[in-house]
């Protein structure tokens, strides 16, 4: 049993996926608000940040995370208005990795996976992007370089090429956030976007 000394909450883990099975199962924007009130408050969650602007939150059920990159990742997403919930450990079967997070947002759920990449090489983003499409279709990436737009978009449309799985980046890029579908990360735009320096949603 999961205990408060060794740095682990009770989760109600069937309560959890419940409450998500239902969330996608609500046809109205009602009955998912409903639900995200309930997958926010159902369990006694470790609150590891609370932003004073949004009131919103970074929770998981131990009061640790893992990466402090994360961390620091989630924090940034909680400032930008969107609630963070680490995906508890009993989501899953033993050995088996899936996403890191969720992301919620008004009437939204998001499945997401974390990376956090400091280097300039457009092939090591390529290669983590497609390593994190094998987790969530739908990948947060901090960049952590001072790497160029051009060559950060070659790695993105090397990453997303022909990975059908992945359906949009959140990317956080020289502090800006950017919220980027597979299809415009392949059109002349992005180009425009990502010089811009000014953020995309």
């Amino acid at each position: 049993m999961l205990v408060v000394a060794t740095g682990w909450l009770l989760v109600d883990i069937a309560g959890f996926i419940s409450a998500i099975k239902a969330f996608y199962q609500s046809v109205n924007a009602k009955n998912r608000r409903t639900q995200i009130h309930r997958i926010l408050t159902l369990a006694d969650w470790h609150i590891h940040f609370e932003d004073r602007q949004t009131g919103r939150r970074v929770l998981s059920e131990s009061d640790r995370i893992e990466h402090d990159h994360e961390r620091r990742t989630a924090i940034y997403l909680a400032r930008i208005d969107y609630d963070v919930i680490f995906a508890p450990s009993g989501l899953f079967r033993r050995g088996t990795k899936k996403f890191d997070i969720y992301l919620i947002k008004d009437t939204v759920i998001l499945e997401a996976d974390l990376k956090y990449l400091s280097t300039k090489n457009p092939l090591t983003i390529a290669a983590r992007i497609k390593e994190g499409s094998e987790q969530a279709a739908r990948l947060v990436i901090e960049i952590a370089s001072d790497i160029h737009y051009k060559l950060l978009i070659q790695g993105l449309r090397s990453g997303i090429y022909k990975n059908i799985s992945l359906k949009e980046i959140l990317l956080i890029y020289k502090r800006q956030f950017y919220r980027l579908p597979r299809n415009l990360i392949m059109s002349k735009r992005i180009f425009d976007i990502l010089k811009s320096e000014k953020g995309y949603t």
